[in-house]
């Protein structure tokens, strides 16, 4: 990235057009615009949507995640500032509030809410909030972390604020205003462990809505990941995301070690050879270490051991960010070392985009949110 130390000379060169007349003010980049947009089982969610003035109809798209968690909102931590790093790199960067967090608080369709078959019933994770239930009378139209009578159990529930998020950028891609073909992730902490649950449901999804009759009948929705459809898909929709990076990485304890292993070995091996990903963490930042090592060894396998099966997979690493001390997760955005987080970030996308970037947007007619059926991928509230 440019640095610039030349503040005398800016000095010595307005003085001088002061005598030739100033030049017209060069055109500033989009501002950043909230957006407000609904998951499958009616929570609005609030996000900010950076846009790149550089080709932004074919540019491609990052997703940025903080750990849900108390007191936690898209404002914690310097993410707009790598927001602002990706625009001038060519990059859209979207960050948004989980539900319950931030401004994500508003339930829209409270019917839906307390009384879909995916989240109650047989699951059961909405069902488990205070002041609420399909019972009650009027329902309750709000949302707080504090609501959460088991934050931890209630963890996989916020995958259906991914699924959201995909299709909010699929009308953007769809309004030929973003590229979807080229998705990135950026995450801290826990968020990876969603991040890559997710993924997992991504090659479990057709990356276009199936055309009816494609699958010898006609298609009434999509209205879950995974549904019942038989028959080849055109793509997956794990193919879309480019790469992901992650910031010191961390397993809560509802996502059980053979689930987590699962996402790749039983739902989606296609991970280890199609998503590359960079586990960062800060020089004494010991937890954010193990974590990288589990998801590098445990998860994705990046380096098997003889006889198991599995071929080592080269466009994966393992990162120590120089300069940060004690610094992690979040606070490693933004930190003053002499190669910042951000521009390690940037240099990582910056690799896979040189081969991603003559890949062509395609619509992908999805008109309404999908839920992720968290019991197939073996969550239980």
């Amino acid at each position: 990235m440019r640095r610039w130390f030349a503040a005398p000379l800016v000095f010595v060169a307005a003085a001088a057009l002061a005598f030739v007349g100033a030049p017209p003010a060069a055109a500033q980049p989009p501002a950043p615009e909230e957006e407000s947009f609904l998951t499958a089982d009616g929570v609005q969610l609030k996000g900010v949507f950076h846009a790149t003035d550089k080709t932004p109809g074919t540019a491609p798209v990052v997703i940025l995640m903080y750990p849900p968690g108390p007191d936690r909102d898209m404002t914690k931590g310097d993410w707009a500032g790598l927001a602002k790093a990706l625009n001038a790199q060519g990059y859209h960067a979207f960050r948004f509030d989980w539900r319950g967090h931030g401004k994500s608080t508003d339930i829209k369709d409270t019917d839906k809410f307390w009384r879909n078959t995916y989240l109650n019933g047989a699951n059961n994770f909405n069902a488990g909030i205070k002041g609420g239930g399909p019972l009650k009378k009027p329902l309750k139209s709000e949302l707080s972390f504090k609501d959460l009578s088991k934050p931890e159990k209630y963890f996989p529930a916020y995958l259906n604020d991914l699924a959201a998020v995909r299709l909010h950028l699929d009308t953007k891609n769809d309004n030929k205003a973003v590229n979807t073909s080229s998705i990135y992730l950026v995450g801290a902490g826990d968020a990876a462990a969603l991040g890559m649950a997710w993924l997992a449901a991504e090659w479990k999804r057709p990356a276009v809505f199936p055309a009816p009759g494609l699958l010898g009948f006609n298609v009434p929705g999509y209205e879950f990941v995974p549904q019942a459809l038989n028959g080849a898909f055109p793509s997956e929709g794990g193919q879309d995301v480019s790469g992901a990076v992650w910031l010191s990485p961390t397993r809560p304890a509802a996502v059980p070690d053979r689930v987590a292993k699962g996402w790749v070995t039983a739902f989606a091996p296609k991970i280890r050879e199609n998503n590359p990903m960079l586990f960062l963490h800060g020089e004494k930042d010991a937890a954010g270490k193990k974590g990288a090592e589990y998801f590098y060894n445990e998860v994705l396998v990046a380096e098997p051991r003889k006889g198991s099966g599995f071929s080592k997979i080269d466009q994966t690493f393992m990162k120590e960010v120089k300069g940060t001390a004690e610094l992690s997760g979040v606070k490693l955005l933004g930190s003053g070392n002499p190669k910042k987080t951000d521009e390690v970030i940037l240099d990582f996308l910056g690799a896979i985009q040189k081969e991603r970037a003559k890949v062509p947007s395609k619509a992908r007619g999805y008109s309404n949110p999908y839920f992720i059926d968290l019991r197939f991928f073996g969550f239980n509230p």
